[in-house]
């Protein structure tokens, strides 16, 4: 994440693919919990363990870095998320008001 910080929210090609494998990255994961967890099931002697709290933490973990990649969309402009983003004839959103430096316009 500390990457994602660095990389800005400019549209260029680094940070753009850093988005798109951030995105891929978890949803491949999540389709192969059954197989990252294949090993631990069969805990020692053939004993069968209970770790669902364990899938569940690693479940999780990869939806917070998929939130993660939809924020960093989001604050790069990518995610459409006003109506003149899909209409046409919608205008686009006025600012109400612009800060720099903590000085209001």
């Amino acid at each position: 994440s500390f990457i994602m910080y660095m990389s800005g929210n400019t549209i260029s090609i680094f940070p753009i693919m850093m988005v798109i494998m951030m995105m891929i990255r978890p949803v491949k994961t999540m389709f192969a919990v059954k197989q990252t967890f294949k090993s631990f099931e069969s805990g020692s002697g053939g004993i069968s363990t209970n770790i669902i709290g364990q899938k569940f933490v690693f479940v999780m973990g990869n939806l917070a870095n998929l939130a993660l990649a939809m924020y960093k969309c989001h604050g790069m402009g990518l995610l459409p998320t006003h109506a003149s983003d899909w209409l046409g004839f919608a205008d686009p959103i006025q600012r109400a008001e612009w800060s720099i430096g903590g000085i209001g316009l």
